[in-house]
Parts: C-alpha cells; structure tokens; sequence
C-alpha cells in the first residue's frame, strides 16, 4: 500500500474557515434587527414595572403615613423619570431614572397624588402610555379613581 493513501490530514483549510466566518457574519446580520426589538421590548416593560411599583409604593405609603404622597415627573417630562415624595413632608421614598433609549411615555397628567385613603386625587382615570421607538409594542398603565394601577399590553383608548 501507499503510504501517501493512508496519511490525512487534520484541520481546516482557509478557505473553509473563510466560508464559515462568512456564513457566520451573514446569520448575525440577520440576528441584530430582531434582537434590537427584543432589548427595546424588554425595556419597555421593565418601565412599566418600575411605574407600577412606583405607584403602589405612593398609594401604599398614602394610607400607611395617613397623608398625602405624590408621584412627579422629573424635569418636567415623564420621559426624564419620576419620583415618588411626601407632599407635607418632603420625604422622597423613590426614584426612577428615565427609561432606557427606544422607549417613549406620553401622559396628560402634571402628577398623581394619593390621599391618605389611597385615592388619587384626580377626578379622571390616568393613563400612562409606553411605547417602543419602532412603535409595534405598547404598554398603557391607569390608575382609576380608586387609586389602584393597573397594566395592560395594549394601546391606551
């Protein structure tokens, strides 16, 4: 036998690794658009959370502290983040920076203030309405009369 028949040879040639990086660079081009909506899809509901808890915690300390506690946006735009303060007191109890890039807020409301009752003192349901930049996801967040909020992953009406 030949001894040149029997010997192979081990590992890659160049142009073998040349095809895969190549195939790998491809399916990565695809990968990052998709994977850009799902970190703005995660921020969005990541403010939503904070908003949530923001408001809980405001209307919880309401009825705890037996006075007034209010949620304010932060340099006038809901956008720039909130805080959550006693109204008599000055205590702030939390603070939220604004949310990442690729999320939007719009809301109508200056701020929302729950009374020692746990009642917002705004005589109309509140909306909060969370968008992505790309505009294909929503998250709209309202605090009826009674105080409570309450989150959906839809358009605000």
């Amino acid at each position: 036998m030949n001894r040149a028949l029997l010997t192979r040879h081990a590992g890659f040639t160049l142009i073998e690794l040349m095809v895969t990086v190549a195939m790998a660079a491809i399916l990565a081009a695809l990968a990052t658009p998709s994977f850009r909506e799902l970190i703005e899809a995660q921020r969005l509901r990541d403010t939503a959370f904070g908003l949530v808890s923001d408001l809980t915690l405001a209307r919880s300390e309401a009825i705890k502290r037996g006075g007034n506690v209010a949620i304010t946006p932060v340099a006038d735009a809901w956008s720039g983040g909130w805080t959550v303060a006693v109204v008599d007191g000055g205590d702030q109890l939390s603070e939220q920076r604004a949310p990442g890039t690729g999320v939007s807020m719009d809301t109508v409301t200056a701020n929302v203030v729950f009374d020692r009752n746990g009642r917002s003192s705004n005589a109309n349901i509140v909306r909060f309405e969370l968008t992505t930049t790309s505009r294909n996801r929503y998250r709209c967040i309202s605090i009826d009369p009674s105080g409570r909020p309450k989150s959906v992953a839809v358009e605000c009406p």
